[in-house]
């Protein structure tokens, strides 16, 4: 990649010439390779295209399958911000998420990510329920405030705010870029509030297989196809939102403290019966193959259910019906620090899920979850937020949230 030289400053007020010089590119063929449509996708296929397609009904960075590092950034309005001021920010962030998404890094003065790939960057953006109350905006029904559940022990300097960015990237380096770019071209309007950093496998861009967390679990099974998701249904607004929101979504990110000592002192049948799978294969428990079908009415010789009741397979499972479907899109983290106190390090899950309405499925199976599930004895969610997700942007006139801010 070639080097650049353009300062943030002059590619922040390029304004649409920026954004039609990058549609421009963009048809032009100028993508480091040729990007491929996730509904053309098959699921049990490694995805291998270094560039995601930016302009779209949805936003990048939900149906396709997720890179191995990605990076959460919560920002609160500054008192007094007007909605004139946070269009500015979000045409900012439109024009470096399209840049960067074709591997123009000109955002990122600090030349932390120049020479670097995209790794299929995305960026994903949206707006909390107290954050369309401080605009003086009417939320979406489902834009509830985000529920405590039973067990919480949350840190508000860590959880909600007003604004929420997703980034994404193979490369860590473009990542880190990225988020700089993000970070001071919001100065004027928005004040950061929390940030996480999710790893996967490593593997995670070159095969379909499912990573594993830091408890050795299998992460991702069962979870709703990318093709499903781009087909709408769970994950997408339709005709029921407001008009700002359609082919939009919702966002739940919950952070949860693994309490891995505990766990790795925990025998393997009680690991496997907690979470209701063989950890070793993936298999429901009386199952070989990960993706076998959960039995959930299957017994033992003693009529005993082979899946316990309190196992998190179990309780986290859809009901059919109900609307409760999601989709899981999660990462790992580790802080690096050691928490004398908790006698462990402070590391664990980043749980992220896209749904078209959360108040019947997030909310409702977080709920079941925080009741009874047996993986209460091994996590703590410190860390919660809900947001909306604009609509993807859809030409190099329009911008994040337009229809809302405008």
């Amino acid at each position: 990649m070639a080097e650049h030289h353009t300062s943030r400053r002059a590619f922040l007020i390029g304004g649409a010439a920026s954004l039609g010089a990058a549609a421009a590119g963009v048809a032009a063929g100028t993508l480091l390779t040729i990007a491929v449509n996730p509904e053309t996708v098959s699921d049990a296929e490694p995805d291998t295209q270094t560039t995601v397609p930016f302009y779209g009904i949805h936003q990048p960075g939900i149906a396709e399958p997720p890179p191995a590092q990605a990076a959460f950034l919560g920002f609160d309005l500054a008192p007094g911000t007007s909605r004139g001021a946070v269009a500015e920010v979000m045409k900012k962030w439109t024009m470096i998420s399209a840049a960067l998404a074709m591997g123009d890094t000109s955002a990122d003065e600090s030349l932390v990510s120049v020479g670097t790939e995209p790794g299929r960057f995305t960026m994903t953006v949206g707006i909390s329920g107290p954050g369309l109350d401080a605009l003086g905006a009417e939320r979406p029904a489902p834009l509830v405030d985000h529920p405590v559940f039973p067990g919480d022990q949350i840190d508000e300097r860590m959880s909600f705010g007003h604004m929420f960015v997703q980034l994404c990237s193979a490369d860590r380096v473009y990542l880190a870029g990225a988020v700089r770019a993000v970070r001071q071209s919001a100065a004027a309007a928005l004040t950061p509030r929390w940030q996480f950093s999710g790893f996967r496998n490593a593997d995670a861009d070159s095969t379909p297989r499912n990573g594993r967390n830091l408890m050795g679990q299998i992460d991702g099974t069962n979870n709703i196809a990318a093709s499903r998701a781009t087909e709408g249904g769970a994950v997408w607004v339709k005709d029921a939102g407001p008009r700002w929101l359609i082919g939009g979504s919702y966002v739940a990110i919950r952070r949860f403290r693994m309490l891995l000592g505990a766990w790795e002192d925990t025998p393997r049948g009680t690991q496997d019966r907690t979470i209701g799978r063989h950890l070793d294969t993936g298999a429901p428990i009386g199952s070989r193959q990960e993706q076998d079908p959960v039995d959930l009415d299957a017994t033992d010789a003693s009529g005993a259910p082979l899946i316990p009741l309190d196992a998190h397979i179990r309780l986290a499972a859809p009901r059919r019906g109900a609307g409760e479907e999601m989709l899981r899109r999660s990462y790992s983290y580790s802080t690096g620090q050691f928490d004398s106190t908790m006698g462990d390090e402070d590391a664990g899950l980043i749980f992220v899920s896209y749904q078209s309405d959360p108040t019947t499925s997030f909310i409702p199976v977080q709920q079941r979850l925080a009741d009874s599930d047996a993986l209460n004895r091994f996590v703590i969610a410190t860390s919660s937020s809900l947001f909306a997700v604009f609509p993807g942007v859809q030409d190099s006139d329009d911008w994040y949230g337009r229809e809302l801010l405008s």
